[in-house]
């Protein structure tokens, strides 16, 4: 793809990319250990719950998106502890 565009765009492009990149990772160092993980599980859950959505269909309200997200990531205690310990959901114990 890059041979369809030229030299100066795909460069400028590729610094905006790091930029971005850069400006991600200044926020996330200014967070907590614990804000991390809560943001790290949510935004797994997010992506999960979005690659899951039809094709086509109307993008949903934010309050419906965050209702979704959070509600999967309880139920889901193993992979979201930090989700499942502020819901006071605990991660279930498989028994042997």
């Amino acid at each position: 793809m890059t041979d369809l565009l030229p030299r100066f765009l795909v460069e400028y492009l590729n610094k905006q990319d790091e930029k971005r990149i850069r400006e991600v990772n200044d926020f996330l160092k200014k967070l907590t250990e614990r804000e991390l993980s809560l943001v790290s599980e949510i935004a797994v859950m997010g992506y999960v719950r979005g690659t899951m959505a039809p094709k086509g269909e109307r993008m949903p309200s934010s309050a419906h998106v965050v209702t979704e997200v959070v509600m999967a990531a309880i139920h889901e205690p193993d992979l979201y502890p930090n989700i499942a310990q502020l819901s006071g959901r605990a991660p279930e114990v498989e028994e042997e």
